[in-house]
């Protein structure tokens, strides 16, 4: 618990969320670490908690349900918690599935780190299939890299 206490703490300068919701994330965030899966049972099943893995499971689906935040925090976020250096691998990459017969593509732009990728922003496209195109690719880019014309 020391470590998800730290980190609630971290979280707390980047999020005006209320104590339970940080330390959802805190858990969320150590348990993705020792499973090294994004499968929510998975993750549930890592949490340091007395509860149940099932109430564990249902706090993480609820985190995740009908809630957003501003994605543009998650890039300082995760060069406070993650020591990069003066260079970082910046990883492009786009997957594409059906949920039924709805198409589902997901252009992910993640920074590489001692051989995982940190998701730093996403696009989510329903009902298309196929490659994204360059200018969404570059869109994404400019979230996190500020090309030098721009300046």
């Amino acid at each position: 618990m020391k470590h998800v206490s730290e980190l609630q703490k971290i979280l707390s300068h980047f999020f005006d969320w209320n104590k339970a919701r940080l330390d959802c994330l805190g858990q969320i965030i150590q348990a993705l670490f020792v499973v090294r899966t994004i499968n929510l049972t998975q993750v549930a099943s890592a949490f340091k908690s007395e509860v149940k893995e099932e109430s564990s499971y249902r706090r993480v689906c609820r985190f995740f349900t009908g809630f957003t935040f501003d994605m543009s925090t998650i890039v300082p976020l995760v060069f406070r918690l993650f020591p990069f250096g003066d260079k970082c691998t910046l990883i492009l990459d786009r997957t594409n599935w059906k949920w039924g017969k709805i198409p589902i593509n997901i252009l992910m732009l993640s920074i590489a780190y001692k051989g995982i990728g940190i998701p730093l922003f996403w696009v989510v496209v329903l009902n298309l299939e196929g490659n994204s195109c360059a200018g969404d690719m570059i869109d994404l880019l400019k979230q996190v890299v500020k090309p030098p014309w721009d300046q």
